[in-house]
């Protein structure tokens, strides 16, 4: 089985046109929580993870299943692009609680594999990560993202 597997992420590629399309596609669907888009970017057996859950799923069918249930918390979130270990990722904001703005969720890391996102991994430790790279501690209204 694991010969069988691709373990060979895309590095992300800041000039590549084809990798930018992707990633303004996905931060478009996610932003609005568009799911069938979202599925359409992702391999077929593509997975999600959210360290340290132990919350791992394969499938397009499987991570829209559980997004549009437990995980439609994420609906109205906003995302901030930075780079993770030579991949894609985003500092994740969702809708303030308490208030108005967006408060820190997760760092989503993306792994892309021949044009397609292959690994969606939604990294929870915000009070760590968000200042090792840089990402604002939370988003107001009206703040234009980066």
């Amino acid at each position: 089985t694991l010969s069988a597997t691709d373990t060979a992420s895309d590095v992300y590629k800041p000039m590549d046109e084809e990798q930018t399309a992707l990633l303004a596609r996905y931060v478009k669907a996610f932003e609005a929580y568009d799911l069938q888009a979202l599925t359409t970017l992702l391999h077929e057996d593509a997975t999600l993870s959210m360290p340290p859950l132990p919350l791992w799923m394969r499938g397009a069918d499987d991570i829209t299943a559980w997004m549009s249930g437990t995980g439609n918390g994420c609906r109205g979130s906003r995302l901030v692009p930075v780079v993770a270990n030579g991949m894609p990722a985003f500092g994740q904001y969702r809708p303030s609680l308490t208030g108005s703005g967006h408060d820190p969720w997760a760092l989503i890391v993306l792994e892309i594999s021949g044009g397609r996102i292959a690994a969606v991994n939604n990294f929870l430790d915000t009070a760590h990560l968000f200042p090792l790279f840089g990402l604002p501690a939370r988003l107001d209204e009206g703040v234009a993202k980066a």
